[in-house]
């Protein structure tokens, strides 16, 4: 099986680049390597034909969703270490959570998540430096900001 080439180095972009990102970059290029736009003498810096075939695949969801497959399946790929922990989603200050059961000597403190369950952070959880939460309803995380107090 030939090797694939790098589309994304090719282009400059990350695999995550919108089709915005990769037309802006495609076009860049393109006016590097354009013979009305170079000072004479100077070589063109890119592989016109690899660009716009760069930009083709990446460009069209179903080309761009097999390159993905392949390119990410590759060994060069799988030395990539993925993302430890959990995704984030936003970051709540710790006032915007209700105490419960009363304000006075809460036992734990909850957000209403936008899926309707509530997210629980208990102060036990505070005092050992928890920060972030999740979403037992749809499993999305958010991190808590708050200050730790000592008496």
């Amino acid at each position: 099986m030939a090797q694939l080439p790098d589309y994304y180095a090719v282009l400059g972009v990350d695999p995550t680049a919108t089709p915005a990102e990769i037309t802006r970059a495609w076009r860049r290029l393109v006016l590097l390597s354009h013979p009305d736009k170079r000072r004479a003498g100077d070589v063109s810096p890119v592989d016109i034909v690899l660009v716009n075939e760069a930009r083709a695949v990446l460009s069209d969801p179903s080309r761009r969703k097999e390159f993905d497959a392949q390119y990410f399946a590759s060994t060069s790929c799988r030395d990539v270490p993925e993302p430890k922990g959990p995704r984030i989603r936003e970051y709540v200050s710790l006032e915007e959570f209700t105490p419960k059961p009363d304000e006075d000597e809460p036992e734990e403190y909850t957000l209403e998540c936008r899926c309707g369950q509530d997210y629980v952070i208990t102060v036990p959880e505070l005092e050992d430096g928890v920060d972030v939460v999740g979403c037992p309803g749809c499993g999305e995380y958010i991190g808590v900001d708050y200050e730790v107090v000592e008496e």
